[in-house]
């Protein structure tokens, strides 16, 4: 009954008895006395009653009072054990709904997943299938030059007629431009393969801190070095904007250094394909910048844009407009996967023959 001892009540209530008792003996006494005559000494015991009278009296309001308090108290409590029998009901079903819905979103993840595996596998078998109909057709044109050629070279032989040498010396070159042809492709092949292998890894974990400045520098160091024929011969202006202050962040340095080589590089090509013009000047610029506690990694180029028909594509698996031989068309995909991972995004801005712009975007406490 909260603040309210129930002991307490229970003495109010046997004193209220007893006083009760003692105020009927009082009064017996009183008229023993009056029958006797004893006039004097009744006086003092009425004074007695009426004490005992008056002290029973508060007696009953204190007690009263109290199980007023108490009847307050318990209801209070009744009410406070409802709401909290009803709150409990009530949070016993939001988790179950917290439930269902952890178990819809893990069903969506896992549809989604099943829905990205299914395109990587279609476009992983559309990506091998053109190199290995390059490799079967050659080679079975190979096959029957062999033939053709060791006919002649019998035919020579049996007859000792030098007419077909020059024949047969026409087939070994066709022969070697196929075989040449062949090893191409296959090549091409394993690259693809390759390139599967790498979206098949696991890219959570292994994140050390490092300064975001030098990171961005050192990446745009490796690409100077891997194009610096084609930067010198192109004049190709490199430009890096770096951040005003040091930055460390808890980062995967392989990935997104790796992130980072398949976007510059996609601008590198983009600035080549578009180079030849006098009055052009190619460039590749990447600038760095903090927006409300996110990192944003900005490279932008002035090459030949994306056409607004294949701009949804770009972050598919597999899709290139670069050739076999040239890509494997998994950079743009790897990289939105690497700094999904890393809780950001990365968005494309571009117009066809004025520039491409791509936004990473990450949170700096993650």
């Amino acid at each position: 009954m909260g603040d309210i001892n129930i002991k307490q009540i229970e003495n109010l209530r046997l004193r209220t008895r007893v006083l009760e008792i003692l105020s009927m003996i009082g009064l017996a006494g009183v008229a023993v006395l009056v029958f006797k005559e004893k006039y004097d000494l009744a006086y003092y015991w009425i004074g007695a009653v009426i004490a005992l009278y008056i002290y029973k009296y508060f007696t009953g309001v204190s007690l009263r009072k109290k199980e007023f308090l108490s009847n307050i108290v318990e209801a209070r409590t009744n009410e406070l054990r409802s709401q909290r029998d009803t709150i409990q009901a009530e949070s016993q079903k939001l988790s179950q709904a917290l439930t269902a819905l952890a178990d819809a979103q893990d069903e969506l993840l896992q549809k989604e997943r099943m829905a990205s595996i299914g395109q990587l596998t279609q476009g992983l078998v559309d990506r091998i299938l053109n190199p290995l109909n390059y490799i079967n057709n050659f080679a079975s044109l190979s096959v029957n030059l062999a033939k053709d050629i060791k006919a002649n070279m019998e035919n020579d032989l049996k007859n000792g007629n030098h007419d077909n040498f020059n024949d047969s010396a026409e087939l070994l070159v066709l022969l070697g431009s196929n075989l040449d042809k062949i090893y191409k492709h296959g090549a091409n092949t394993v690259r693809i393969v390759k390139a599967m292998e790498e979206l098949l890894k696991d890219r959570s974990g292994n994140r050390k801190t490092v300064d975001v400045n030098e990171l961005c520098k050192v990446n745009l160091d490796i690409l100077k070095r891997n194009y610096k024929e084609e930067i010198e011969r192109n004049q190709i202006l490199i430009h890096f904007s770096e951040l005003s202050a040091p930055l460390t962040m808890e980062l995967n340095i392989d990935q997104i250094g790796k992130s980072l080589q398949h976007i510059l590089n996609n601008s590198m090509y983009a600035v080549m394909k578009k180079s030849g013009s006098s009055e052009y000047i190619p460039a590749v610029s990447l600038f760095m910048g903090i927006k409300a506690d996110n990192l944003q990694i900005i490279i932008r180029d002035n090459g030949v844009g994306i056409d607004d028909n294949i701009k949804p594509k770009v972050f598919s698996p597999f899709f290139t407009t670069k050739t076999t031989a040239e890509a494997a068309g998994t950079g743009l995909y790897l990289a939105r996967e690497v700094v999904s991972n890393h809780k950001g995004k990365i968005e494309i801005a571009s117009e066809k023959d004025r520039f491409t712009e791509v936004t990473i975007t990450m949170p700096i406490y993650q």
